[in-house]
């Protein structure tokens, strides 16, 4: 009897046959819209920064991929190769150099850097720093190159250091504005 009572007492309701409002009031779903707002808010900046970085290291792959690329044609060829850099357009190239001393324009295998990235400046050693205009860095056929710190800047000033070391061509690259 005590449990026809309780059955009694607690009304079931029936899909589709409620009398109950069902769904969001309209101040629910301002407050769930704030929350997100704040959490994207939160994330955006940090997801933004993460793409941006990406340009940069894709476009520090590009010139190591040159670097390695002339210094390699070089030895292979034995003659001497160029990477020119064009600190305007953000371009660089690599080309084997005549016996004149100017560029082999069959060779020209022309690259860009990635997105916003652009050249800040280019140290040749021991004293030259440029930040217009175009560099010239050499590859000799026996492996050598001529020394340099190139600085690449992707937006919300991400900065990285390229050196070209002298002895074995190879690029090494570091975070930061580094002499």
């Amino acid at each position: 009897m005590a449990r026809k009572a309780a059955k009694a007492k607690l009304s079931t309701c029936r899909v589709g046959r409620s009398n109950e409002p069902s769904g969001f009031t309209l101040v629910e779903l301002a407050v769930v819209l704030v929350i997100l707002a704040v959490i994207l808010g939160l994330v955006l900046p940090e997801v933004s920064s993460f793409f941006f970085r990406s340009d940069l290291k894709a476009s520090s792959r590009r010139l190591a991929g040159a670097v390695a690329y002339a210094r390699s044609q070089a030895m292979l060829e034995g003659r001497l190769w160029e990477l020119t850099l064009d600190l305007d357009t953000g371009s660089f190239w690599a080309a084997a150099v005549e016996e004149g001393g100017s560029p082999d324009l069959d060779t020209v295998k022309k690259r860009t850097l990635a997105g916003e990235v652009r050249f800040v400046d280019v140290k040749k050693l021991p004293d030259e720093n440029k930040r217009a205009g175009r560099v010239a860095l050499h590859f000799h056929p026996k492996g050598l190159a001529e020394p340099a710190v190139i600085h690449l800047a992707g937006p919300g000033n991400q900065i990285r250091t390229l050196v070209v070391k002298p002895f074995n061509g190879r690029l090494v690259v570091r975070e930061g504005y580094l002499e």
